[in-house]
């Protein structure tokens, strides 16, 4: 194996086998990876070309641009609300005490959009 080999001469032969196996298994690993990588690139150059063709592309048929998907914003534009609270199901039972009709302070009450538009608790 040369300079940089660690193991004696007689197990050059499993060093060399070991080598190539590891190097079957990263690009079996990273190889998808990659792979569909470079595929979201090509689709996306691909649509963006295409919106730009003067009769048949999306900017002749009045259409949006092509853009990436939003985390944060719905299909609708309205923005998605993140919490990592608890979702509110209502007054646990009391055995005692008294009884408010305030809201618990640990609960937070963000009303997330649903995709009708409607508000849900």
């Amino acid at each position: 194996m040369g300079l940089l080999s660690i193991l004696p001469e007689n197990l050059n032969v499993v060093e060399t086998w070991l080598t190539r196996l590891f190097l079957l298994l990263a690009f079996v690993t990273l190889g998808p990876w990659a792979f569909l990588l470079v595929y979201d690139l090509v689709l996306y150059l691909a649509r963006s070309i295409t919106y730009e063709i003067p009769v048949v592309g999306g900017r002749a048929q009045g259409k949006a641009r092509p853009r990436a998907p939003s985390l944060t914003e719905r299909p609708s534009g309205h923005r998605r609300r993140f919490s990592l609270a608890r979702h509110h199901e209502g007054p646990a039972r009391s055995t005692g005490g008294l009884k408010s009709d305030e809201p618990e302070p640990r609960w937070r009450h963000i009303p997330e959009e649903t995709a009708d538009g409607f508000a849900s608790t």
